[in-house]
This record gives C-alpha cells, sequence and structure tokens, in this order.
C-alpha cells in the first residue's frame, strides 16, 4: 500500500479503482462472451468519466493486482468476500496510502527551499526561505524564484524575460503545467511548444525531490 502512492498513482482512491474496473471487465467479457453489457450502467459510465480516465483507472487496478494477487479473488469472490475486499481497501490499504504521502511531505519540509535552487551547495534562493519562517509572505507565487517556478510552462518564456511585466498577470490553472516540471535553469527555459514532451519531468527540482523519497536525503543534491 505504501508503494501505490508513490510507484502507481499518488492521488488513486481504491474503491474507484477497482469499482470502474471491474466494470470494465465485465464489458470486456460480455464482447467475449456475447452477451452486452447493459447500455444505461455503460452510459453513465462513460458520461462521469472519460476514455483517458477509465484507462488510467484500469491501469492502476493491473498494477495493484499485479503486487496484491490475492485480491483479484476477493473481487471476484462472494459477498462475504467482497465486502472483506471493501474493509481492506478503505480501513487499511487507503489509510496506509495516506500516511506514506504524509510522512514523505512531512520529511521534505525542511529540505523543499533547498531543492528548490538549481545549485544549492553554491546559491540558494533569494531572498532565502528558513524552515522555521511561519511567516508566508515570501512563500509562492510571492518569491521571484518560485513564482518562476511555478509559472505555467508556456508562460515561461516571456515571464523569464520580464518578470515585472507579468506579475500577477498570467493566471495558474491546475490544468496547466508549472515550469518546473520541465528540464533547464531557469525552469523550463528551453521549452519548444512544438514538441512539449522533450524535457518534461526532467526538472532538477523534481530530480532532487525524487532522490530524497526514493533513496536518501544525502543523495538528493
Amino acid at each position: 500500500a505504501r508503494w501505490i502512492p508513490r510507484a502507481i498513482d499518488m492521488f488513486c482512491s481504491l474503491t474507484d479503482t477497482f469499482r470502474i474496473a471491474m466494470l470494465m471487465e465485465e464489458e470486456e467479457a460480455s464482447k467475449v462472451s456475447g452477451h452486452s453489457e447493459d447500455e444505461d450502467v455503460k452510459a453513465q459510465r462513460d458520461q462521469v468519466l472519460g476514455k483517458d480516465a477509465q484507462e488510467r483507472h484500469m491501469r492502476n487496478y493491473s498494477k495493484i493486482l499485479l503486487g496484491a494477487p490475492y485480491l483479484r479473488k476477493l473481487a471476484h469472490g462472494n459477498l462475504k468476500q467482497q465486502t472483506e475486499l471493501h474493509a481492506i481497501l478503505t480501513e487499511k490499504m487507503q489509510v496506509i496510502m495516506g500516511q506514506a504521502c504524509s510522512d514523505d511531505a512531512s520529511h521534505l519540509k525542511n529540505c523543499v527551499a533547498q531543492y528548490a535552487a538549481p545549485d544549492p551547495s553554491d546559491k540558494g534562493l533569494e531572498p532565502p526561505i528558513y524552515a522555521d519562517n511561519k511567516s508566508r509572505a515570501l512563500l509562492g507565487v510571492n518569491h521571484p524564484q518560485l513564482a518562476a517556478m511555478l509559472c505555467p510552462i508556456k508562460h515561461a518564456k516571456a515571464y523569464h524575460e520580464d518578470p515585472k511585466k507579468y506579475n500577477g498577470v498570467i493566471r495558474i490553472h491546475s490544468a496547466a503545467w508549472p515550469a518546473f516540471i520541465y528540464e533547464g535553469t531557469p525552469p523550463g527555459k528551453d521549452f519548444d511548444p512544438d514538441n512539449v514532451q522533450e524535457g518534461f519531468s526532467k526538472g532538477y527540482y523534481l530530480k532532487q525531490v525524487f532522490r530524497h523519497i526514493f533513496t536518501s536525503p544525502s543523495s538528493a543534491l
């Protein structure tokens, strides 16, 4: 369970994943057997979830069962076994997944400002951010370097050229990839809008955070 948010899906909801994936399995089975799935059920699922979301749940489901194959027996078992599965997913696994995320976040709290600098051994953030500072006046978009990292990647080049001009002008949406996802110093410096995959998930900040979580804090820098 601790590995699911780290290696499969950080935002995985186990009950939703199992419910939706099992319905999709039934749909595939009905195609093979020649018995069509209830059209109302299928239409409702397609209306609520797009194709990408359904594929994501199915992918998560397959990976989870690969690591814990006994869950499949419970999922396709009798009512007692399905009740046991629900208890395992909600009362044990989902709780442990939340604890894993909390542990990682709390361990990173004192290091995150250090990792935000391109080369912290040479030069940190300016102005500096201290772990014990409770003021948020210079956090997030209020900090010049962090604002550049949080800037949507499609606006990163313009922001780097004239931060004052675009300060408070660029809108940040949840669907927009932030600049720190991409490689470059500053992040997203060489972003190519015609090739958005180039440099994706190669930002120095991500690498340092991943090393902290998956290997050790001492290997992060």
